[in-house]
């Protein structure tokens, strides 16, 4: 085979690999995204509910059994700026680092690398009932909640903007 040939081969193949690779690696929805890739990506996961838009929380939101998922959006068919997962009624699971059952819950819900990325997040502050953690790809707030626990997903590059507003509610009147 001349030179030219090899490489057209290798381009070929590299494409194809690619293309098994997206094809079977599963959809995630995120912070950051389309809010119609979330609202798709949340039907294809049995944990999580169907997600309706909800005005009032600009949002879309969902509650199956003890699970409520929600993710806040610029508008109705906008970005996702972030998303929340509140687990009721289970003292058990607790969303901490070093909480097994909360991160089976993260691996479940979207897959080996978010759950790796909180657990592995380093702790950076606390602000009233919220715990701040800066992960490699998504920073996280966790707090305890009326029986339960929720953990919000964030852009990394918003931590300090959501640190510094967690501030701000404790000494002023802020709308939650």
């Amino acid at each position: 085979m001349d030179k030219s040939c090899k490489f057209n081969y290798l381009f070929n193949v590299t494409l194809c690999a690619i293309a098994i690779i997206l094809a079977v690696t599963p959809a995630n929805a995120l912070p950051e995204q389309n809010i119609n890739s979330v609202v798709k990506w949340a039907k294809t996961r049995p944990q999580l509910p169907t997600l309706r838009y909800n005005s009032e929380a600009h949002g879309y939101e969902g509650t199956k059994g003890k699970l409520y998922f929600y993710a806040d959006v610029t508008s109705e068919n906008g970005t996702v700026t972030k998303e929340g997962i509140t687990m009721s009624g289970d003292s058990s699971l607790k969303f901490t680092t070093k909480n097994a059952k909360a991160v089976k819950l993260l691996q479940n819900i979207y897959n080996f690398n978010i759950a790796n990325d909180f657990q592995k997040s380093r702790y950076i502050t606390k602000v009233g009932r919220d715990q701040f953690y800066r992960g490699q790809k998504f920073a996280y707030i966790a707090a305890e909640v009326r029986d339960g626990s929720a953990l919000l997903i964030i852009p990394l590059n918003k931590l300090q903007e959501f640190i510094d507003n967690a501030k701000y509610c404790q000494t002023n009147q802020c709308d939650i």
